[in-house]
Parts: C-alpha cells; structure tokens; sequence
C-alpha cells in the first residue's frame, strides 16, 4: 500500500464464522494492511433487524448474522468480509445456510458483490485454510498470503492454549475472563461457537455456569485425534462440519468419568443439531450420563434459563454426592 494511501476498511461480523476464527479473520486483514472493523456485539435489536430482512424459519443465529451485516453498513465500512466455504472431502458439510451466506447477504441487504470480501476456504471446525483469495492487485495479493500464513500460526496457537490450559476460546484471545473458583462440578458444554459465546444469543449461558460453581469443558479443549476416534465408532457418519465435532466431542464427554453431565445448547430449527442430539440422548442413556438439551430460542427471560440450569445441577451435585457416600 503507498504511503498515504488510505486503508481499505473491511468490516467483520461478530458471530457466526468469526465465533470460530475471530483471531485468524483479524490478523489477515490487519497484516495485509487494511483496517478491521468489528461489528457491535449482538443484542435483542440485531436480531430484530435481522430477522425483519428474512423468512420465519431462518434460525435466530442467521437473523443475528444479517443484523451484524446492517450495523456494519452503518459503520460506512468499505467491503464486509463473507467468506464462501467450501466442503471438504465427499463426507464433511457445512450448512447449506453457512454456503450460501454471500447469497443470503446479497438478497436481504442488497449489499452488491463489489463491496463482498470473500475469499474461499475450507475448515474441519477448527482449522481453516483459504484457497483462493479475491481478485487483488499481485501486490496486495502477496501480503495477503504472506498474513494468511501468519495469521493461520496465531490461530494454531489459540487453540493450544485452549487445549493445554483448558480455555474456552473467548478466554483463550481475551474477550472476557470469568472467575472460576468454588468448581464444585464439571460439564461438558456442547453448542456452536455461535451460539454459546454469543452473550444474546447464549443468555450468557456459560457466565451462568461459572456463578453456579461449574467447571466447563468444550469441544476446543479436546484433541482433534480424539474427537475423530469417537466418530469412526458410529455406524452411519454424521456429514455436517461443525455438528460432527460436537457430536465427536459429546461422545467423549459421555465416555469421561470426570464429567459429570452434558449440556447441549441449540437453535430452534436446526437441523444438523436434530440428529446430534438424538445420538448424544440415545447414547446418554444407554451410559446413564445426564443429559441436558436447551433450546435457546424457548428462553426469552433470563430467569428461564437460569431456573434450568439451576435445576440441572442441583441434581448432579445430589447424584455425585450418592455416590461419594
């Protein structure tokens, strides 16, 4: 970029892809010379916004999405990054929601192509790798790739934090830290990244934990190698991208003594979500592993969910404390 050449300003939409890979979008583009701009966290008037823009049975985080996606055009930003991804492999789907964002961006906001930053990539969950960048000058083309690089090693260390120090990937890039003392119980929390780190989508569910005494393990936290050994067991694959490494990391949990029960956080209309739970809840209990399914969109008051959770591990300290005796 000449000196005194003003920054391209790319605005990136708190949720959905960025819930995963916050830290790699970020560095890209700041390290390729451009300006990153982060849309406002989510709120109840996002998902208004949003879902005034699409169909009834579009799901809560997709409405979210389409609210961020607003909010950073009022932020006046130059282009909006909406990555196209890609399968991977002829057994490993993303939703067909998650494939056709730039289309959905396109026909809700009228956002043309022009202002679409949107490179292609392929993810297993967690790893991501781009494979074709958009149409830039050799230049910018160069220190595009050259960032992406960079940015793909920051990424890889992220998750060996979560992995090694047990972090949650908000925890883990320093979005919020959260007091963890008086662990009285450890769940498995199973959920999006979307969904559960989200604070309005979540209603804040793993803070909620937390202030109840609860330790938490996630999907991030576990090996990819063990996630996969759990799936090969399965007798028909589960094809959906990020719905294979929670169910993956679901039966894991059930398998862990030291967990001592499952929380599965989800949308309402889901539908890789439908079969994962029916698995984890067949699975649960056949292994007679707790299990808890929450529908986010069902608990418009906080006080609902907290009830719930409440409930919930009340339980599980009375059956750990049987079993203790």
């Amino acid at each position: 970029m000449n000196r005194g050449q003003k920054k391209l300003k790319i605005g990136i939409p708190r949720t959905l892809f960025s819930s995963y890979h916050l830290t790699y979008w970020r560095q890209m583009i700041t390290l390729s010379g451009m300006e990153a701009i982060l849309s406002e966290e989510s709120s109840k008037e996002t998902a208004e916004r949003g879902g005034r823009r699409l169909p009834h049975e579009f799901c809560i985080p997709i409405k979210v999405f389409i609210g961020h996606i607003l909010n950073l055009l009022d932020k006046g930003v130059d282009q909006i990054l909406l990555p196209r991804m890609i399968t991977k492999g002829k057994a490993n789907f993303f939703c067909p929601k998650l494939i056709g964002l730039p289309e959905i961006v396109r026909f809700t906001t009228c956002l043309g192509t022009e202002r679409m930053f949107s490179p292609e990539i392929v993810c297993d969950g967690l790893g991501l790798r781009v494979i074709k960048l958009p149409d830039l000058d050799p230049a910018m083309s160069r220190r595009m790739k050259t960032a992406a690089r960079q940015a793909n090693e920051d990424c890889k260390g992220v998750l060996t934090k979560c992995r090694t120090q047990r972090l949650t990937l908000p925890e883990a890039t320093g979005l919020f830290k959260i007091d963890r003392s008086g662990e009285r119980l450890n769940i498995g929390l199973l959920g999006y990244a979307y969904s559960i780190y989200d604070p309005f989508i979540s209603k804040k569910i793993l803070e909620k934990l937390y202030k109840l005494g609860c330790a938490v393990t996630t999907w991030e936290m576990l090996e990819p190698g063990l996630i996969e050994r759990n799936l090969a067991g399965l007798k028909r694959p589960l094809f959906w991208n990020f719905g294979r490494m929670l169910l993956g990391a679901g039966l894991s949990f059930i398998d862990d003594s030291g967990i001592d029960g499952l929380i599965y956080a989800t949308a309402f209309g889901c539908g890789p979500d439908s079969v994962a739970t029916k698995i984890l809840s067949i699975e649960a209990g056949l292994r007679q592993k707790p299990l808890l399914l929450v529908n986010l969109d069902v608990h418009q008051e906080d006080g609902h969910l907290r009830t719930r959770l409440e409930a919930f591990t009340d339980m599980l300290a009375a059956l750990k404390e049987e079993r203790v005796v």
